[in-house]
């Protein structure tokens, strides 16, 4: 990782003026605090489909030793 985006993922919203806001998961579960600046970078820690959200569909897999119809 980078300097500048380590010292981003650590970046501290509130003490630094700028306008921030907290970010949710697609179910509602805070995340983190982010701002303009820093946004890209805290939420790229998450994979899409908690930002997104997810349904069944996604991942409905195949069991082990399921055998179809």
């Amino acid at each position: 990782m980078s300097d500048n985006r380590e010292l981003l993922d650590r970046h501290d919203c509130v003490g630094s003026g700028e306008s921030w806001w907290r970010e949710y998961d697609a179910q509602g579960i805070y995340l983190c605090r982010v701002c303009d600046k820093c946004c890209e970078v805290k939420l790229s820690r998450y994979r899409p489909e908690i930002l997104r959200g997810y349904n069944q569909l996604d991942v409905d897999e195949p069991i082990e030793g399921e055998v179809d119809g």
